[in-house]
């Protein structure tokens, strides 16, 4: 299956094009320097994930490390810096890219100077939802250096796509079960008496107009259509549909914000309770979620 390149990858992709550049405009008076490492992919397994893994950097390169799942938290690193404090003297930058999914890492320009015979190494701790991994981040010679690490669960890309699959059948066998049954139940409905009638009543409050359009009952079930329009500025947020009869009430709106001189459909059923007729006069109230909170409500409503 082709992998989708994700805005994150594309980025890093630029920003390791762009360190590679400026590295090679910088050695150009070493005509034929060697070049760095290629990427390197680590499966992560039960023999190998309590080890240390060796992550290989150098100055003037930007080495990315990528993990198979986002980091729990920031990484932990005794000798190294974010890069934002100026007299920071970490041997290392890091910083977490992509929601936690990236580490890039660098040699910093700030890190102290090193004793003789001392290592420009450090460990870092990384902990992953089902792993945690230990880094040993050391600064080599350019050309033993990494630009990319790639850390890979076995047969994840396979697992993957099963996962993928497996959710589309669920998906479709329950949208299939939810057809069936919300069909069932409207050819049921209309073995029963009923009956609709077209209304026009409005009523209004400030700039939210809300109109009847139209009424159905079809046995205890009673459905009314309505609109509701905002002749404000400010958009109109959408809360609570009440009707002042029956339960098991369900609505649908085509918007939950309506803005400026927009109109949002709506249709609200209820079920009216065993030996309760839908005779009578039905009050439809729409009310706002937020801003003014006002209620606009239309009365008299009958078949």
């Amino acid at each position: 299956m082709a992998r989708v390149v994700t805005l994150v990858e594309a980025a890093l992709a630029i920003a390791l094009a762009t360190a590679a550049s400026a590295g090679r405009a910088k050695e150009t008076a070493t005509e034929g320097a060697p070049s760095v490492q290629e990427a390197r992919q680590i499966v992560l397994d039960e023999k190998n994930v309590g080890k240390v893994f060796h992550i290989r950097t150098a100055r003037n390169l930007l080495t990315t490390v990528e993990f198979p799942e986002d980091m729990l938290g920031a990484p932990a690193c005794g000798d190294c810096s974010s890069g934002k404090d100026a007299d920071d003297d970490g041997l290392f930058r890091l910083d977490a890219v992509g929601q936690g999914r990236y580490l890039t890492i660098r040699p910093s320009s700030t890190a102290r100077r090193m004793r003789p015979g001392e290592d420009e190494a450090t460990s870092v701790l990384v902990r992953l939802e089902h792993a945690t991994l230990t880094l040993y981040v050391e600064r080599v010679e350019r050309a033993k250096a990494d630009t990319r690490v790639i850390f890979v669960y076995p047969n994840r890309t396979a697992e993957s796509e099963y996962l993928r699959v497996e959710k589309a059948k669920l998906e479709a066998e329950a949208a299939a079960k939810i057809e069936a049954a919300v069909s069932g139940r409207f050819l049921q409905a209309f073995a029963e008496p009923h009956h609709c009638s077209r209304k026009g009543a409005r009523a209004r409050n400030d700039d939210i107009v809300l109109e009847v359009t139209e009424m159905c009952y079809f046995g205890r079930e009673v459905i009314i259509s309505f609109t509701v329009e905002n002749r404000a500025r400010a958009p109109v947020e959408i809360g609570s549909v009440v009707v002042n009869k029956g339960a098991n009430k369900r609505e649908y709106l085509s918007e939950k914000t309506v803005e400026f001189q927009k109109v949002s459909s709506g249709v609200v059923a209820l079920r009216l309770p065993d030996g309760d007729s839908s005779s009578g006069a039905y009050e439809l109230t729409v009310s706002e979620s937020a801003g003014k909170r006002r209620a606009v409500t239309v009365t008299g409503l009958e078949f």
